[in-house]
């Protein structure tokens, strides 16, 4: 083929990225969830090789050169801030927690100090603490007098936090109760984890200049790289590294071209 006959192909490089993890105890993917906007995607292939040098005459010349392995690894990033992109960062789980809602009478809050500020709910069940509390019905007592509002304590109800204030009738290092009732309310939750999540990855390419392969990675084990970073003056992103294993029976990366529909 002459030069001048040869067609470029030059890539715009664009996709949405999806992933399938596995299903429990087992090497088979579930259904396919779209990570979100990823603005970063990055595939690296290394190896490493055992090279043989001829050393009988003048200098060394290297005549032969062996792969011993290879390490297939991708990366990217996503500003998708969604409850399951922040459960994978932290190899954990996401639950959705119900609140039926109803009253709670006696909770201490032990050695409290003034200009000190309390969450509401905590216990070794629910070491977070309770949230949506009703306005209606909140009492704060302590040695059986019971505290005033805007004088001895302020609440924020939404997150059930207390705030024990300065000057006023509470007593440093003592104990107070709370009666309040929680409103039926439904919330998420992310629990950390300690293992490397599993599954399958997908790139589907929308380039808006050239071809507009799919990659397929049958098995994947998705980590977190980096900084998640949580108050800044930029858009939110999270970033991973990919660590690409090869499964039985089957390649690491398929690289699949668009289908060409046979008249």
């Amino acid at each position: 083929m002459l030069v001048d006959d040869y067609e470029n192909n030059y890539v715009l490089g664009r996709g949405e990225l999806y992933f399938a993890q596995y299903l429990p105890g087992t090497r088979t993917p579930g259904g396919e969830r779209y990570l979100g906007n990823t603005p970063e995607f990055n595939a690296t292939i290394e190896t490493e090789n055992l090279d043989h040098y001829n050393s009988d005459r003048g200098i060394n010349e290297k005549d032969a050169s062996i792969p011993l392995q290879v390490n297939r690894t991708a990366s990217f990033i996503t500003d998708n801030i969604h409850v399951n992109n922040i459960q994978l960062f932290f190899y954990g789980s996401s639950e959705v927690l119900t609140d039926a809602g109803g009253a709670v009478t006696g909770e201490v809050i032990s050695g409290v100090q003034p200009g000190m500020i309390y969450q509401i709910g905590m216990s070794e069940t629910n070491p977070v603490g309770v949230r949506a509390i009703s306005s209606t019905g909140f009492t704060a007592s302590q040695g059986g007098s019971e505290l005033t509002a805007g004088e001895d304590y302020e609440i924020d109800f939404d997150q059930a936090r207390l705030k024990i204030l300065e000057g006023g009738a509470v007593t440093p290092d003592g104990d107070i109760s709370l009666d309040y009732t929680t409103l039926a309310s439904t919330r998420t939750r992310v629990i950390s984890g300690r293992t490397p999540i599993e599954g399958a990855l997908r790139f589907i390419s929308r380039n808006p200049v050239g071809s507009q392969p799919v990659w397929y990675m049958p098995w994947v084990k998705l980590r977190p790289n980096g900084d998640y970073a949580l108050k800044g003056d930029e858009w939110q992103q999270i970033p991973f590294n990919v660590e690409i294993l090869r499964k039985a029976g089957v390649e690491a990366i398929y690289v699949d071209g668009q289908p060409k529909i046979n008249a």
